[in-house]
């Protein structure tokens, strides 16, 4: 439990196929929603202090994962749409689908690559080896975004307008 990630209350299950999970309920969506949601953007978009905190919040929670549990958690898919807002703006980290539990004393996990385009970092994708620094990565990606207000993938954007954002 930490006051930056969501919190799971529950699950219920009918059958083997359907499963719901039951998480606290995050008013102001997601930091996506914030950025690039046209009606949401209706009054405004975020100001600096709050895209500030935000980016504080989002970190106090991976470092919580990667340094404060027995065994550390990799997120593996950290990205705007991955981080909610609760009614006062506090972040809540979510999505922990393809999270990784990690082995103590391990320094990596080897895996198959997952994420989403545009926030996998690169290294995991070309060696397998799923570390924290993956995590920082893609944190990287949402801290740029946070700050220019752009999409982190635009493929209306020309070649080299996208190549050059990722050399």
């Amino acid at each position: 439990q930490h006051p930056h990630l969501v919190k799971l209350y529950g699950f219920c299950c009918q059958d083997e196929k359907d499963l719901l999970l039951v998480f606290e309920y995050a008013s102001k969506g997601t930091v996506w929603d914030q950025l690039h949601d046209k009606d949401r953007m209706a009054s405004g978009t975020l100001p600096w202090e709050l895209r500030l905190t935000i980016a504080c919040e989002t970190a106090e929670a991976l470092s919580y994962l990667h340094n404060n549990l027995i065994s550390p958690i990799y997120h593996r898919d950290v990205k705007t749409t991955n981080i909610l807002l609760d009614e006062n703006f506090r972040v809540k980290v979510a999505d922990f689908g393809l999270s990784r539990l990690v082995p103590i004393d391990v320094s990596h996990v080897t895996t198959v690559p997952q994420g989403s385009p545009g926030y996998v970092d690169p290294d995991y994708h070309q060696s397998y080896q799923l570390t924290d620094k993956s995590d920082v990565y893609s944190f990287g990606v949402v801290l740029v975004e946070l700050v220019s207000g752009q999409l982190a993938v635009d493929m209306s954007r020309s070649r080299e307008t996208r190549r050059g954002a990722y050399e």
